[in-house]
């Protein structure tokens, strides 16, 4: 079950659950959410198979692992992990990439991005994921767009907190206008037991907040 995290920005307290965005909702100066995606087409039938949303990328730029269906308790998320128990089938390198549609920036003013991330037996940095942003992806060729990274507040790598959601925190997106997208890299390693952990998303979203 995903658990309740706190983290402190500025003067700011920020409590977000992995569950559902309410305390964003309750919020007075938040008007609704420009995207959000909260992996609904997920179930418990398809759980472990390979992530296909209408809209998102789901690419292996090495390796073939993919982001994939998670499923648990009733909760659903994306899901993404270099292991596998066959040893035979394991990848000296995995590199997955999750892309959303293009969000049109054009629609409000002051936006922010929020999601929850949780992470499992990760126990390296290199074992790592990323957030990337794009203006001039063009919804095929990935390795050409250009991304720029972003900053957001990760996971501990604690084995304590396993499978625990953790917010972003709230992040800046402002100064893009047009269609952006929004890409989540995880590279790891399934040969290498410190770089064959797991990594988690959920309610991806974009809000205006004044």
């Amino acid at each position: 079950m995903k658990t309740i995290k706190f983290f402190t920005i500025g003067l700011f307290l920020v409590s977000l659950t992995g569950c559902s965005p309410e305390n964003d909702i309750k919020n007075s100066d938040l008007t609704p959410y420009s995207f959000y995606e909260e992996f609904v087409s997920v179930t418990e039938a398809t759980e472990g198979q390979p992530l296909d949303i209408a809209g998102w990328t789901n690419f292996a730029q090495a390796g073939t692992k993919k982001w994939r269906q998670g499923f648990y308790s009733g909760t659903k998320y994306a899901e993404f992990t270099a292991y596998t128990p066959i040893i035979p089938d394991r990848e000296v390198l995995n590199i997955g990439w999750l892309i959303s549609p293009a969000i049109n920036m054009d629609v409000y003013e002051n936006e922010k991005l929020a999601f929850d991330c949780a992470q499992a037996y990760v126990s390296s940095a290199s074992n790592s994921i990323e957030l990337l942003v794009s203006t001039d992806y063009d919804g095929t060729n990935v390795l050409t767009a250009t991304w720029q990274n972003i900053t957001f507040n990760k996971p501990p790598l604690d084995f304590d907190t396993n499978f625990d959601f953790f917010s972003s925190g709230i992040i800046d997106m402002s100064s893009y206008t047009g269609n952006i997208y929004l890409a989540f890299k995880v590279k790891g390693s399934g040969t290498n037991s410190s770089l064959d952990g797991t990594y988690e998303l959920d309610n991806i979203r974009i809000f205006d907040k004044k």
